[in-house]
């Protein structure tokens, strides 16, 4: 048959269109592929958008604007975080750094410069059970490198180690996505142990009047007892319970997350509080409770990556740690930190985060030193 007598006969009907059987079998095998994906993930509502996406704009011409799919890469960008089942390793970093010495929540004069840098690193290792229950474990490498003024005159010194570690049980009570927004609370449960080094405690001991050394573990017998302050000059600012690695206690981690978007809009709100028990030495930690949030706006939502800003309030508040139940007076503060936040994700395998957190407000009581500005980042991989 020659092509104008084939092209009168698919017009007349009396022959399938072979084009238009193509495409319909493209597109059966793409809807066939995506509820395959979504049968043998286990994809939810939002991520099963995601699988059509393609198919769906396939159909439109010319190709619609990005908003119809901003839905799309804002869900994967919040599943990332939680919502899927399997293993997940992280790493985050806090870097803070100390410069400011005051007194009563007065700024006062620095002579020995005392300053100090400290730096946690955290390896996240998690396993999603299910799509709403999450295990994590939190293992904390520290370094604190400081200055202060000691009797003898400047002392410079490091701390460096395995700091105490955490397990956390994180579940999804509410979950909730439509066209245009997400919505997802979650609470945590935790359990910090007593892992790292509490040596640098017994420097609390020398300011109690009759102080007997006490009873350390081998591997905890290193650090020589010493004044917390200087009895001549200044007073120093940086304490035992600042450098110590460790509490030496069991403590309990309460926790809730809430992130909700709408279009390109987004907020987060972070509650954490830390139920603190006696450690070594008889030093108590006193509880603290860490709020945090703001709202942001993602800048970018392609189908396989995104990009936020977001504008974020810290507000990090204890009281007073105690040793043997007397009071040590230095050591309650509040803190009130505002910066900027960047989010990235890529497709539902990795994100990264970053923030500058400038202290807006800084309360102590008696003297300490008092942090500058802090660096927070982290990365994840979702297997």
């Amino acid at each position: 048959m020659d092509p104008d007598t084939l092209t009168l006969a698919i017009q007349a009907g009396e022959i399938p269109d072979p084009l238009a059987t193509i495409r319909r079998i493209d597109a059966r095998a793409a809807l066939a592929m995506a509820t395959l994906a979504m049968s043998h993930h286990a994809l939810s509502f939002g991520r099963a958008i995601c699988a059509l996406c393609p198919l769906l704009l396939a159909t439109l011409n010319p190709p619609a604007p990005s908003q119809a799919c901003d839905i799309c890469a804002i869900y994967t960008a919040t599943e990332l975080q939680e919502g899927r089942t399997g293993p997940r390793i992280g790493v985050a970093e806090q870097f803070t750094h100390f410069g400011t010495l005051q007194q009563d929540g007065e700024r006062i004069p620095n002579p020995n410069e005392e300053c100090l840098d400290s730096s946690i690193t955290q390896l996240l290792v998690s396993f999603g059970w299910t799509s709403r229950f999450l295990l994590q474990l939190n293992t904390p490498v520290i370094h604190r490198g400081f200055q202060r003024g000691t009797e003898a005159g400047t002392e410079r010194g490091t701390e460096s180690g395995v700091g105490d570690i955490s397990v956390h049980a994180i579940a999804t009570v509410f979950h909730t996505v439509n066209e245009t927004s997400v919505h997802r609370l979650s609470c945590s449960l935790g359990v910090k142990l007593p892992t790292g080094s509490p040596e640098r405690l017994k420097e609390e001991l020398a300011d109690t009047p009759d102080h007997v050394e006490p009873e350390v573990p081998p591997v905890f017998r290193s650090v020589t007892l010493r004044p917390r302050h200087s009895t001549t000059g200044a007073l120093s600012g940086i304490h035992g319970h600042d450098l110590a690695l460790g509490t030496g206690s069991t403590d309990v981690i309460l926790g809730a997350q809430w992130l909700g978007t709408y279009r390109r809009f987004y907020g987060t709100a972070s509650l954490q509080y830390f139920i603190r028990t006696v450690g070594s030495y008889g030093y108590r930690y006193s509880n603290e409770t860490i709020l945090s949030g703001g709202p942001g706006l993602f800048l970018l939502t392609r189908h396989d990556t995104t990009l936020g800003f977001q504008s974020l309030l810290t507000l990090d508040t204890k009281g007073t740690d105690s040793l043997n139940g007397e009071r040590v007076g230095d050591t309650g503060a509040t803190f009130l930190y505002a910066g900027p936040a960047l989010h990235w994700t890529w497709r539902s395998s990795l994100s990264a985060d970053f923030a500058l957190d400038i202290p807006a407000v800084r309360n102590n009581t008696a003297v300490q030193i008092v942090p500058d500005f802090r660096l927070r980042g982290g990365v994840v991989w979702r297997f």
